[in-house]
C-alpha cells in the first residue's frame, strides 16, 4: 500500500512539474504586438505661442494576450503640466492621474484600444511642436513589430 501511494505521489509530482514547466516555456514564447497612432484634435492644423494643442492617441494591442500598458510622453519645443493629461482607466474609464511623463491605463485586452489626450503648449513662437507618444507594455512581453510603438504629431507654430 505505501509503495502505491509513494508511486502515485511521485506521478503527481513529476506531472505538476511537466506542466509547471510548459506553463513557463509558453509564457516565454508569448509576444504582444503593441501600435500607436496619433493625431491633432478637432483639426487644429497650426498654433501659436503659448496657446494650448490637443493631441489624441491610439494604442491597440493586436495580440491575443491581454497586458498592462503605458503611454510614455516626450514634447519637442511644448510643455505640458499634470493636468494637461487626460487618462483614462480601460477598466471604467475614470480618469487618473498621471505620472508624468506617462498614462498608465491598466490591463487592455486582446485585440481591443484605449486612447489618451494631452494639451500641449508651445515654447516657441515660430517652428514646430512635436509630442511623441510610445506605447509600453508592463508585463515585459517582446514585440515582433516594435517599430508602430511610437508615434509623433508635428504642429507647425507660427
Amino acid at each position: 500500500m505505501r509503495i502505491r501511494i509513494a508511486v502515485l505521489l511521485a506521478g503527481a509530482l513529476a506531472l505538476a512539474g511537466t506542466l509547471s514547466l510548459t506553463t513557463a516555456s509558453q509564457a516565454s514564447t508569448t509576444h504582444v504586438d503593441l501600435s500607436i497612432t496619433g493625431n491633432t484634435v478637432a483639426g487644429y492644423t497650426t498654433g501659436g505661442y503659448d496657446k494650448e494643442l490637443p493631441v489624441v492617441f491610439t494604442m491597440k494591442n493586436r495580440s491575443g494576450t491581454a497586458v498592462s500598458v503605458d503611454f510614455y510622453f516626450t514634447f519637442g519645443n511644448a510643455t505640458a503640466e499634470l493636468s494637461d493629461y487626460t487618462c483614462p482607466l480601460i477598466s471604467n474609464h475614470a480618469l487618473i492621474d498621471p505620472d508624468s511623463p506617462a498614462c498608465e491605463p491598466g490591463v487592455l485586452g486582446a485585440r481591443r484600444s484605449t486612447s489618451a489626450a494631452i494639451l500641449v503648449t508651445p515654447t516657441i513662437s515660430s517652428g514646430t511642436v512635436t509630442v511623441t507618444a510610445c506605447a509600453q507594455d508592463e508585463d515585459g512581453y517582446p514585440d515582433p513589430v516594435p517599430a508602430d510603438n511610437c508615434k509623433t504629431v508635428s504642429i507647425p507654430v507660427g
